[in-house]
């Protein structure tokens, strides 16, 4: 979910800077087109009848105070992933800035309820394993829509496996770990309900979903945001729901 998440966030942004993105047929690398539709298919009527619903009424219950601590806790949670992360890729004074955002909001924060180092100008960034294998050298390989995650590739698929592990290990035990999961999909979906309406526009969302994660993604693995160099993802993040 964070990975469709990141990418319906580039979606929203290049739609509102610059009207589309592009379809080339040269970008496919798509051998498994026929499955990857079907599972963007799935995973529509998941969001449609299930997902979705939920999201809404979580945002009609839970007031905006409580649902941006939910978010910033789960947020806090990963800083120390993305720690590791830097150091694999060589990223030293990044590395040291998500440490520092980690002590900072786990203590002034609250447990990270609050992201007080944003405002001490140390904004959030998000590592995974896949722009680790990237850094080092692996090939990103065919695009593959994953279950619930949405467009992704080979490398990352792959890398989501350590992520997965480490969130396993963190924080909670069944059956809170489960809950806590629940919780974290639906208020990330619940930050999305605006994008309706920017994919509903697109002739062939597929395509569209294909290519806004493959730009996007080569934005990330570079350190920089494909619609303002200048911006972090919870920046361009808030900037577009922000009326939401």
């Amino acid at each position: 979910m964070n990975r469709l998440l990141a990418v319906l966030i580039f979606v929203i942004g290049v739609g509102l800077v610059s009207g589309c993105a592009s379809t080339s047929a040269s970008q496919d690398n798509d051998p498994f087109e026929k499955y990857n539709r079907g599972m963007t298919n799935f995973n529509q009527k998941l969001d449609d009848y299930v997902v979705a619903p939920v999201a809404r009424g979580y945002k009609k219950v839970v007031p905006s105070p409580a649902r941006n601590g939910v978010n910033n806790f789960f947020n806090n949670l990963t800083e120390p992933l993305n720690v590791v992360y830097d150091l694999l890729q060589g990223k030293f004074r990044m590395a040291g800035r998500s440490a520092g955002r980690f002590l900072i909001n786990t203590t002034l924060g609250f447990a990270g309820l609050n992201d007080v180092a944003s405002y001490m100008d140390m904004p959030r960034r998000s590592e995974d394993f896949g722009q680790v294998l990237a850094t080092w050298g692996v090939a990103s390989g065919p695009h593959l829509v994953l279950p619930l995650f949405g467009p992704s590739n080979i490398r990352d698929g792959i890398g989501l496996i350590p992520d997965f592990a480490y969130r396993s290990a963190t924080a909670f035990n069944d059956p809170e770990r489960t809950y806590a999961t629940i919780l974290r999909v639906v208020d990330i979906r619940s930050r999305l309900l605006g994008a309706e309406e920017v994919l509903a526009l697109q002739p062939d969302r597929y395509l569209f979903l294909r290519e806004a994660y493959r730009q996007r993604r080569e934005a990330q693995i570079k350190d920089r945001n494909p619609t303002d160099p200048g911006a972090s993802e919870d920046e361009l993040l808030d900037e577009l729901l922000e009326d939401n």
